[in-house]
């Protein structure tokens, strides 16, 4: 392991690489999967993004097959009946590198160094190691042979939604990047477009970007809107409809379903759909409230952004692997203990405005986390439409994961990086929402806005433009406007 790559650039360079952003036109694609056609991909690591990138790959008529860790095969662990349970080929290390023109290395993050230490050598002259996350290139300067081609690939979802998307005969929007010291035969773009091609991206639109703008985006979004916000959501919006002496089974599934259903909403016309699906005077409380969290929050989504950028984020991670994940492994168990993950749901219906009518503060909370994390993110220099798919767009897909199993399957099927984060934002914001917290009551979360719809008319128009005028409003209508083909889930 090398130092910090993104910490060794000049300010120059640091700022290109973050603003490196292109959304590709759908013609680009044309020729699919024809530059790997034929080409032996091996996936290195079967668990949820190896499994199922690998399942959309075969499907698309590719040559697949899993180089596993010795011991892995041997004691027949997870990855391995992953693996063979859906027919694939499996080999070790030795067995099937040496053979592969594309290795990718879809093992968790906190094993890449490792990984690519075992694998590179294996690797034959000229052929292509991918990645699906630059972690290990950009926070952990990983030099690669001179003579290989390094791509990423990277679907922005969780594995299990890169699968359940291309089923649906759609795709997720994907981001794909060449890592600039890498490119020895100038191959690298057309290889990471076939890759997309064949996991479905393309279909759901594929930003040509780069290592550095994909690492410190992806950490922003994953550690604040769409993991950290959600959990700290849940459990103090469940705690205090209990406090408040509404039903633990109804406060338990209001919850573990909400995030799905409005955010629904979220994904199909941003947040100018998801509140307009609120009454009028829901809708303005839910935006006032809205805006005093985002003046709460502002300063602590700042400090994130900010330790991603310097790099401290992920030293403080790395000594925590060291440690044998000694603090995740605490926070998980946490986690697990919290009243929301023990709580038993009522078998009682909800109804689909049932969710937002009763659930105006869950919706203020995804309008000011999403706000909040595009803002912050194009402030330190990343592109709008990276920023986009960082925040809004990855929303639905990780709410998704809390309607199977409540925290517990975000945290399981999202990467170690992203738990890590998603716990450290929990820890800082449940305490700093207290006082806020302490002033809500069930009109805004398990009972609803009662009385008439009255309102101000003016106050009305003004909410409604300053929710439409919002930028991540405006590039999400233009990128939206790539994805005509999404399906609904709920």
């Amino acid at each position: 392991m090398g130092q910090n790559y993104f910490n060794t650039l000049p300010l120059r360079l640091q700022l290109q690489q973050l603003g490196k952003c292109r959304f590709m036109d759908r013609s680009e694609f044309a020729d699919g999967v024809e530059k790997i056609r034929g080409k032996k991909m091996v996936i290195v690591g079967c668990g949820a993004q190896g499994l199922n990138q690998g399942l959309n790959l075969r499907d698309s008529g590719l040559d697949v097959s899993y180089a596993l860790r010795e011991a892995a095969i041997i004691e027949q662990r997870q990855s391995w009946k992953n693996a063979t349970e859906n027919g694939f080929t499996v080999g070790t290390y030795e067995e099937l590198i040496p053979q592969a023109d594309m290795v990718l290395n879809l093992t968790p993050d906190k094993q890449h160094t490792s990984v690519v230490n075992q694998v590179m050598p294996l690797m034959k002259q000229g052929a292509c190691l991918a990645y699906s996350h630059g972690f290990n290139i950009v926070e952990e300067g990983m030099k690669i042979r001179d003579d290989l081609t390094v791509i990423m690939v990277a679907p922005k979802c969780p594995g299990t939604e890169v699968r359940e998307e291309y089923k649906r005969g759609f795709g997720v929007p994907t981001l794909i990047a060449v890592h600039t010291e890498n490119d020895p035969n100038g191959e690298g773009l057309e290889l990471a477009k076939a890759y997309a091609a064949g996991t479905g991206g393309h279909r759901a639109g594929v930003l040509e970007s780069s290592f550095i703008a994909e690492v410190k985006s992806d950490l922003m979004g994953e550690q604040t809107i769409l993991c950290g916000m959600l959990q700290t959501g849940s459990i103090l919006c469940y705690d205090k409809m209990v406090e408040k002496g509404i039903d633990p089974g109804y406060a338990s599934k209001l919850i573990q379903y909400g995030w799905e259903t409005v955010t629904e909403g979220l994904k199909h016309g941003g947040i100018t759909n998801m509140m307009d699906r609120l009454s009028n005077p829901a809708k303005i409380r839910a935006f006032h409230l809205a805006e005093e969290l985002k003046a709460i929050m502002r300063p602590l989504y700042e400090k994130h952004q900010d330790d991603i950028m310097t790099g401290h984020f992920s030293s403080t991670m790395m000594e925590d692997w060291a440690n044998d994940d000694a603090s995740l492994l605490k926070w998980r168990a946490a986690t697990a203990e919290t009243a929301f993950e023990k709580s038993a749901n009522t078998s009682a219906e909800i109804t689909e405005q049932e969710y937002y009518d009763y659930g105006v503060l869950m919706v203020a909370m995804v309008k000011a986390g999403v706000e909040l994390a595009f803002e912050t993110m194009v402030s330190a220099g990343i592109i709008d439409e990276s920023a986009y798919y960082e925040s809004l767009h990855e929303t639905p897909l990780i709410a998704n994961t809390i309607a199977r199993k409540k925290l517990y399957e975000m945290n399981v099927v999202i990467s170690d990086t992203a738990e890590y984060g998603c716990y450290l934002f929990d820890h800082a914001c449940r305490p700093l929402l207290a006082d806020f917290m302490s002033k809500v009551d069930t009109d805004v979360i398990g009972k609803g806005i009662g009385g008439d719809n009255g309102v101000d008319n003016q106050e009305l128009i003004a909410v409604n433009e300053a929710i439409r005028s919002h930028p991540v409003e405006k590039v999400g209508k233009t990128l939206r406007g790539h994805m005509t083909a999404m399906k609904r889930i709920v």
